[in-house]
């Protein structure tokens, strides 16, 4: 029974691990459906201004003992169709990471 159990998970995986021979090609999804994704500074600052259409809004330097390994963090928009991203730029390992979503409703600053 061990052996009919065994062989049967063994063609479950096998047959739900089989290659893909379709063409598969990077399309750019909404920027709403991006949660979070890191990559190289260069690679997050391209897909954000060049296939999002992001504009720098605000950008700063992030300096205090609780955040240590995060170096900047830059805002965009899309003034246009009220997309935004946050761009998280890391000291270590040449890492950035990008959390973006659409409909950004903005506020004043009350003093």
């Amino acid at each position: 029974m061990k052996k009919i159990i065994l062989i049967g998970l063994c063609l479950l995986f096998f047959l739900g691990n089989k290659p893909t021979t379709a063409n598969q090609h990077e399309t750019t999804v909404p920027l709403a459906d991006i949660l979070l994704y890191c990559n190289t500074p260069e690679f997050i600052r391209n897909m954000a201004e060049n296939d999002y259409m992001l504009g720098l809004a605000a950008s700063g330097v992030v300096n205090d003992d609780r955040h240590r390994t995060l170096i900047s963090m830059d805002l965009l928009m899309n003034q246009n169709n009220r997309q935004w991203a946050i761009i998280f730029n890391y000291a270590k390992g040449n890492l950035s990471c990008i959390i973006g979503g659409n409909r950004i409703k903005l506020f004043s600053p009350k003093n």
